[in-house]
C-alpha cells in the first residue's frame, strides 16, 4: 500500500496529478513524452544561455525566452487546458528559433540537433496536420537561409545540401511513423466499434432471449457470463449468480443420489468421451420439477462442452422454464383422458337399446341410494355395511356385464375386489368404510358421465334435425316472397355449427335470417330480366353461414343483389330530416331506425320500416355487433356474438 502511494506521489511531481487521470493508454504516452521534452529541454537551454551571456547576450536571451516558454508549457500541461492545444505555441516558438539558427548559419552541433528535432517533436506533440506544416514552414526557412545572401553565414554547399537532405529524411520518417500510428488507432477504434457493437448484440440477446444460458467450469462453479433471464428462470435473487455451484442451487430439488449421478454426468461431458448425441440422450435432468421456497417448476436443461485455445474447457447450459408447456400438457391430457373415457362409454351405450339401458340407470342409481342409507344407517356395524355394500356392487356388475358396459365392469370389478378383501376382515374400522364410500362417489360420478352421453345421443338426434328445420323454414319463406313479387331467387346454405343452434342464440339467429331474407328479396334482388341485362344469373342468390370464430358466434348474410340503394336513402333520410349535415355513415345508420323504409308503397312483404330496427334491437338484446358491406355486386350482413350466449 505504501509503495503504491509513493509511486502516485511521484508520479503526481515529475508528470502532475492529470496523468493520473487520463484513461486512454496513448494520451498517457503523448503526455508522458510532452511532459518530458519541455522538462528536459529546460536545463540545456539555460546552460547554453549562461555561456552565451558574454559572448552573444541576444541570443542568451533568446535560450532564456525559450527556457521559460517550456516551464510554462509544463504549467499548462496540468492544467485543464486542452492537451492538443498545450504544446502549440511554444512548439512555434521553438521552430522559430531553429529558423533564427539557420539564418545565424550556424550548423554545428548544437544546431543541428536542435533543427533536426524540430519535425519528430512538432509532429508527435502536435499531431500530424499542424506537425506537418510546422516542418514544412522550417524546411522551407532552411532552403532560403541556407542557399540565399540572407543569413549572416553561407555554408558550404556540400554541407548544406546533406543538412537539408537529413531534415527531409527525418520529416519524411516521422510523417510515415505518426500516420502509421493514426491508420493503427482508426483500425484499433473500428475494431474497438465493432467487438462493442458485438459485445452489445450479445448483452441484448443474453438480456431478451426467454432462456437462461450460462457458462461453467470444471468445478461446476458458474461464470459470470451468464443472461439475466437465468436468474428469473431459477427464482434465484438474492445475490449474484457468478461462483455459485450449479448442483448447491438443485440440491433442493434432487436427492443425494440424483446429485452424484449429476456429478457424473458433468464428469462425461468434461470427459469428451462421448458423442453430443449420446450426452444430450443421457442428460438426467432434461426435463425435471426445480423446487424453490414454496413453489415448482418444471425446466428443461440442455449442455454443451465448449473448447478454447490455451484455457480450460467450460459447459454451456440452458435452462427453459417450461411449466406452462407443462400445464397445457397436462390440461390436453387431461381432456384426452375425459374425451376417451367419453368415446368408450359412448360406444358401451351405442350397443345397448334406449330402453334397456335407461332400466339399468334406474336399477344403479336405486343401488347407490341404498348404499347412501347403509353408510347412513348407524344401527349397523362397519363389517355388516361393507358385506352388504359388496352385495350392491356386485349385483351393479352384474348389470354391467349384461349389457356388455366393458369400462364400468372392469371398475367394479376392482371396487368388488376391495370390498369383499375388507368384509372379509375380523374387524371393519370406520376409516375403511370412508374409503369406500370415496371410491363409490367415483363411480357415482362414472354413471353420471353414462347418463350425460345418451343425453348427448338424444340432444343429437334431435339438433341433427334443427339445420334442417332451420333451412327449410328460410327456403319456403324465400320462395314464397319471391313468387309474390314475380322474382327468382335460391337458397344456398353456408357451415352451420350445430351447438350454436343448441345455445340461446337458436331463435335471436332465426329471427335475424328471416329479416334479412325479406329485405334481401325485397329490396336488393332485382327481377330476372334486371339481372339479365346485369349479366347476372337470372335467379338471385342468397348465402347465409353460422360458425365459431376466435371463440365467438358468427352469422354471416349476403345476397348477391344491387346493394343498398343511396340515393333513396338520402332522399327518405332528407325528408325525415330537413336540413340536418349528412355522410355515408349517418345514411348506414339511419336504415336501422324504426320506420325508415325506402319502399315506395306498404305490403304484407314490406314498406313499414320495422324489418333493420327489429334486428338491430335482437343485436342489442345479446350483446351483439353488426357490420354491413354493400356494393352494385350484393349486400353481406355480419353478425358477431359473444361466446357466453353459446351453450
Amino acid at each position: 500500500m505504501k509503495k503504491e502511494q509513493m509511486k502516485n506521489f511521484l508520479l503526481s511531481v515529475f508528470l502532475g496529478r492529470r496523468y493520473l487521470q487520463l484513461i486512454n493508454v496513448k494520451e498517457q504516452v503523448r503526455y508522458m513524452t510532452m511532459n518530458w521534452i519541455f522538462m528536459v529541454a529546460i536545463f540545456p537551454l539555460v546552460i547554453l544561455g549562461i555561456t552565451l551571456v558574454n559572448a552573444d547576450i541576444s541570443r542568451a536571451i533568446i535560450d532564456f525566452g525559450i527556457a521559460f516558454l517550456c516551464l510554462a508549457a509544463l504549467i499548462m500541461i496540468r492544467s485543464k487546458i486542452p492537451l492538443k492545444y498545450v504544446p502549440v505555441f511554444p512548439v512555434t516558438v521553438f521552430g522559430a528559433y531553429c529558423c533564427y539558427l539557420l539564418y545565424l548559419g550556424d550548423l554545428d552541433l548544437w544546431a543541428a540537433v536542435w533543427i533536426f528535432s524540430f519535425p519528430p517533436i512538432v509532429i508527435f506533440l502536435c499531431q500530424m496536420t499542424v506537425g506537418v506544416i510546422e516542418s514544412v514552414l522550417v524546411l522551407a526557412a532552411s532552403i532560403i537561409f541556407i542557399f540565399t545572401n540572407i543569413s549572416v553565414i553561407t555554408p558550404d554547399t556540400e554541407i548544406s545540401i546533406r543538412f537539408i537532405g537529413v531534415y527531409i529524411l527525418i520529416l519524411s520518417l516521422s510523417v510515415i511513423y505518426e500516420w502509421i500510428g493514426v491508420l493503427k488507432d482508426r483500425k484499433e477504434m473500428e475494431l474497438m466499434a465493432e467487438l462493442t457493437s458485438e459485445k452489445d448484440m450479445i448483452q441484448t440477446m443474453k438480456d431478451n432471449i426467454n432462456q437462461g444460458i450460462f457458462l461453467m467450469d470444471k468445478h461446476l462453479n458458474i461464470l459470470p457470463q451468464y443472461s439475466s433471464t437465468l436468474i428469473t428462470v431459477l427464482s434465484y435473487y438474492d445475490s449474484d449468480l457468478a461462483g455459485k455451484n450449479f448442483l448447491d442451487i438443485l440440491r433442493s430439488s434432487l436427492d443425494s443420489k440424483q446429485l452424484q449421478v449429476m456429478k457424473g454426468y458433468f464428469n462425461m461431458i468434461f470427459g469428451k468421451d462421448k458423442s453430443a448425441k449420446v450426452l444430450e440422450a443421457a442428460n438426467p435432468i432434461s426435463e425435471f420439477e426445480y423446487k424453490i421456497d414454496d413453489d415448482i417448476k418444471y425446466l428443461s436443461t440442455k449442455f454443451q462442452l465448449v473448447e478454447q485455445s490455451n484455457k480450460e474447457p467450460v459447459v454451456i447450459g440452458i435452462v427453459h422454464d417450461i411449466s406452462r408447456e407443462k400445464e397445457i400438457e397436462k390440461e390436453l391430457q387431461s381432456q384426452k383422458d375425459v374425451q376417451e373415457t367419453e368415446m368408450k362409454n359412448l360406444f358401451d351405450v351405442i350397443k345397448v337399446d334406449p330402453h334397456v339401458f335407461q332400466n339399468f340407470i334406474e336399477d344403479t342409481e336405486t343401488n347407490f341410494n341404498n348404499i347412501n342409507s347403509l353408510l347412513k344407517d348407524k344401527s349397523l356395524t362397519e363389517k355388516q355395511v361393507a358385506t352388504k355394500i359388496f352385495q350392491y356392487i356386485h349385483a351393479i356388475k352384474s348389470n354391467a356385464l349384461i349389457l356388455d358396459l366393458e369400462t364400468l365392469a372392469k371398475k367394479l370389478h376392482i371396487l368388488e375386489d376391495e370390498v369383499k378383501l375388507i368384509s372379509a376382515r375380523d374387524a371393519v374400522s370406520t376409516n375403511d368404510i370412508l374409503g369406500l364410500a370415496v371410491k363409490i362417489e367415483k363411480l357415482m360420478q362414472e354413471m353420471d358421465s353414462y347418463i350425460a352421453v345418451t343425453k348427448k345421443i338424444s340432444a343429437y338426434k334431435t339438433t341433427n334435425q334443427m339445420d334442417k328445420i332451420l333451412v327449410n323454414t328460410l327456403s319456403k319463406a324465400a320462395e314464397r316472397l319471391s313468387g309474390e313479387l314475380g322474382k327468382k331467387v335460391k337458397v344456398q346454405v353456408g357451415f352451420i355449427d350445430l351447438g350454436i343452434l343448441e345455445s340461446d342464440l337458436r331463435k335471436p339467429i332465426k329471427d335475424i335470417l328471416n329479416q334479412c331474407l325479406r329485405n334481401s328479396i325485397f329490396h336488393g334482388i332485382e327481377t330476372a330480366d334486371k339481372r339479365i341485362k346485369k349479366n347476372k344469373n337470372p335467379q338471385g342468390l342468397l348465402t347465409f353461414s353460422i360458425k365459431k370464430v376466435d371463440s365467438k358466434a358468427e352469422v354471416m348474410f349476403s345476397d348477391d343483389g344491387n346493394g343498398l340503394n343511396w340515393e333513396k336513402i338520402k332522399a327518405k333520410y332528407m325528408e325525415l330530416n330537413p336540413g340536418k349535415p349528412v355522410d355515408r355513415k349517418t345514411l348506414l345508420g339511419s336504415i336501422f331506425l324504426p320506420e325508415f323504409s325506402t319502399a315506395d308503397e306498404t305490403s304484407t312483404a314490406a314498406g313499414r320500416g320495422v324489418g333493420l330496427s327489429f334486428i338491430k334491437d335482437i343485436i342489442k338484446e345479446n350483446r351483439g355487433t353488426i357490420s354491413v358491406n354493400s356494393t352494385e355486386n350484393g349486400l353481406t350482413f355480419k353478425f358477431i356474438f359473444p361466446l357466453s350466449q353459446v351453450a
